[in-house]
């Protein structure tokens, strides 16, 4: 079965199960985590078969990460193995009330912290099934009432399933505590017990928070950054995915000489096999060659990451991508903020030859803010804009003045 979600669209798709070969394996590989102890085990073979219910076949994202059928399911268990991975080298000291270490509340308590780590992480996501609409007939799925698959196995006519246009980026994370009575079981909560079951409500709200002090969450946090990640770089090499579109806009904008490469006020700088692209000039620039097209990219903030975690731009030791460099103007350096792209990736080859003498760049050791959703950067919107004021830039000239 394929099909593919999209912004007030809506798809009819057909309800037979899809099998992903690598479910199996990383489910073997979540009970291998959890074998040593046997309750835990058999709990979350049971958790998973209903988690499965809850989730169907819908996708983790219209069209970022595991945006195909079965994909929510597919992204719910790599975090969940990467966090027991993770839980593997950490131990979580319970204390007593006096504020020391009780070794053997904690030892006893080990299994309950990892299967609550599993959960937290396999659920992080569970809230984003509020953000798709279902409709078969004249029934609409209510998440609360039901699991996915359920409505779908009852549904007698074609399954309409669309991404709700409301839906507001990261809210999921706040809602997916309200499904947690179609995952959990009485057996579930008995053993994780109230301490572990209030840490992981808590997990659930903060997995999403850049800066917080639930360790779960900042576990959770990591996994799933690392599922992410993983899944980036073979979206980004689809020919139709929103990166790889961006960057053959870059390339038709700089062979066209839309964009100015290598001369004071430019918007592209190419050094060697490094190459800045000013932001978010230039990303506004193919922004709208493709909005003349119909295509729509995502805010400037999110496709910045999507181009990290395809490696596609360098980052600082913070992650950010955005980076602040320093290049020569009229009446000396100017400092830009930019992505750092290996230059095979944004300027085409022939273009390389006829480009001006390099003009050398360099990255500043402090790293600037990120570029806000909106495409505008306060720390750095006026320089740039006194910069292009200041070299009276002619984009399509190609050369300085």
């Amino acid at each position: 079965m394929s099909f593919r979600f999209g912004d007030r669209q809506t798809f009819t798709i057909r309800t037979e199960r899809k099998t992903m070969p690598s479910l199996d394996q990383l489910t073997d590989k979540i009970l291998y985590w959890l074998s040593l102890d046997t309750q835990a085990r058999a709990l979350a073979e049971r958790l998973l078969v209903r988690f499965r219910a809850m989730v169907g076949d819908l996708p983790a994202s219209a069209e970022h990460h595991h945006s195909e059928a079965g994909g929510l399911y597919q992204h719910s268990l790599e975090v969940g193995l990467r966090a027991l991975e993770e839980f593997e080298g950490n131990i979580l000291m319970e204390r007593k009330p006096d504020g020391s270490v009780d070794s053997f509340r904690s030892a006893r308590n080990r299994p309950r912290w990892q299967y609550a780590t599993f959960i937290a992480a396999l659920c992080h996501d569970l809230g984003k099934v509020f953000d798709v609409h279902a409709l078969a007939g004249d029934h609409t799925w209510c998440p609360l009432h039901q699991p996915y698959s359920d409505f779908v196995r009852r549904a007698r006519k074609g399954l309409a399933v669309s991404w709700r246009p409301e839906r507001e980026h990261g809210a999921h994370a706040a809602l997916s505590s309200l499904l947690l009575h179609h995952v959990l079981s009485t057996n579930d909560v008995e053993f994780l017990g109230v301490p572990r079951l209030v840490h992981l409500t808590d997990c659930l709200s903060e997995s999403h928070r850049r800066s917080n002090g639930n360790p779960l969450a900042r576990m959770v946090g990591r996994a799933d950054q690392a599922s992410v990640e993983d899944a980036q770089p073979s979206i980004a090499a689809q020919p139709e995915s929103k990166v790889a579109l961006f960057l053959r806009t870059l390339q038709e904008l700089i062979t066209n000489r839309e964009i100015g490469v290598n001369f004071r006020g430019s918007q592209v700088y190419v050094a060697g096999e490094k190459t800045a692209v000013v932001v978010p000039l230039s990303v506004n620039l193919a922004r709208d060659r493709l909005k003349s097209r119909k295509i729509v990219l995502p805010p400037n903030t999110y496709l910045y990451d999507m181009l990290r975690n395809a490696h596609l731009v360098e980052a600082d030791d913070a992650g950010r991508s955005v980076r602040r460099i320093r290049v020569p103007g009229k009446q000396g350096d100017v400092s830009l903020s930019a992505l750092i792209f290996p230059t095979e990736k944004v300027v085409p080859r022939q273009i390389l030859a006829t480009l001006p003498a390099a003009t050398h760049f360099v990255i500043e050791a402090v790293p600037d803010v990120e570029v806000t959703a909106t495409g505008k950067d306060s720390a750095s919107e006026e320089t740039i804009h006194e910069h292009v004021n200041r070299e009276s830039i002619r984009p399509s000239s190609g050369r300085g003045r």
